[in-house]
């Protein structure tokens, strides 16, 4: 029996207006989150992996960007109709993010135990004495050592990875339903990265909650995550269980991807690259976004738009190889 759902995204649509057009960011976009559930967000920059999180949280910067459309389902309540006092209570509370640069995130004049202490302060009412023990406590429990001295330690003062689990730690102080990681080890060293995802994992299964992770890597996705989303041009091309999306992908952009992971063997096979580049986001594709760099495009992809095709209980492909629905632009 699968778990209850946390999050309820259905037909979101994210447009940001610039001096050369509007940029359709995020087109339909749909999913579930369920209770304790790790997804994946995987697919090249631009493809609206960030914008997808941000609309979450209500981060979209306004202008330029807004929400044209569709709603994100939180314990029945639509976020995207939510008040910015009401959004004040959830964020950092009951749904968290650990941003891609913790440098540019982290206040470089707060002392990093005081900028987690703020979210319990704020959150859950407590002393400003108590609230530092919890921090420091938090602190120990992503990894720090010698927490009470680091908790008095500016952001400039710490490595990359201590500062990464500054903010792991401040995301998880009030133990969220949701934690959304955006790229969280993309400036870490391969070490560190490995303790940070070890880390996201062990606290996933402690506290419950579920994660979104945003990420490049697919050998992390596979690592971390239960599920997969695979999103090209602000739409998800895929979704399918982990282990059936690498052993079985379906959509011609997720081969690509797959294929393109370097393979360690003896002879070393040629690297293999998905031909040309993301469209440009003002540029209108007509049919299918892929067909241009796709090997499988007929006439048909280059006029209409496939829709998402059901081809198990658990697995969905845009790809007309496996469907014949549409959809209009």
């Amino acid at each position: 029996m699968q778990a209850e759902k946390v999050l309820e995204i259905r037909d979101l649509c994210v447009d940001f207006k610039t001096a050369e057009g509007v940029v359709h960011a995020i087109n339909h976009l749909s999913y579930d989150l369920h209770k304790g559930e790790k997804l994946g967000i995987v697919g090249e920059s631009g493809s609206g992996k960030s914008v997808s999180s941000l609309g979450i949280m209500q981060l979209i910067p306004n202008p330029p960007g807004q929400i044209v459309g569709g709603s994100i389902l939180y314990r029945g309540k639509d976020l995207v109709k939510a008040t910015e006092k009401d959004m004040q209570g959830i964020r950092g509370n009951e749904i968290s993010m650990i941003f891609q640069e913790p440098m540019t995130s982290l206040n470089p004049i707060i002392k990093c135990g005081r900028q987690i202490a703020e979210a319990l302060i704020l959150h859950r009412g407590m002393k400003k004495k108590d609230a530092m023990e919890e921090a420091v406590r938090m602190m120990q429990a992503v990894g720090i050592a010698n927490p009470e001295a680091r908790a008095n330690e500016y952001p400039h003062q710490m490595s990359g990875g201590m500062r990464q689990r500054v903010m792991i730690a401040a995301a998880l102080a009030c133990q969220p339903q949701i934690l959304i990681a955006d790229e969280p080890t993309t400036a870490l060293d391969v070490t560190i990265q490995a303790q940070i995802l070890d880390l996201i994992k062990d606290l996933n299964e402690q506290m419950g909650a579920s994660v979104i992770f945003i990420t490049h890597d697919l050998g992390v996705v596979r690592q971390l995550c239960d599920t997969v989303i695979v999103m090209y041009t602000g739409k998800i091309v895929e979704q399918a269980p982990v282990q059936e999306l690498f052993t079985e992908p379906k959509h011609p952009y997720t081969i690509g991807l797959l294929n393109a992971i370097p393979k360690i063997t003896k002879d070393r096979p040629p690297l293999e690259t998905i031909e040309g580049m993301v469209p440009n986001p003002l540029e209108r594709i007509e049919g299918c976004s892929f067909w241009p760099r796709c090997p499988y495009a007929t006439e048909r992809c280059k006029k209409e738009i496939p829709s998402m095709t059901d081809i198990s209980d658990t697995r969905k492909v845009r790809c007309f190889r496996y469907g014949d629905g549409q959809e209009t632009a």
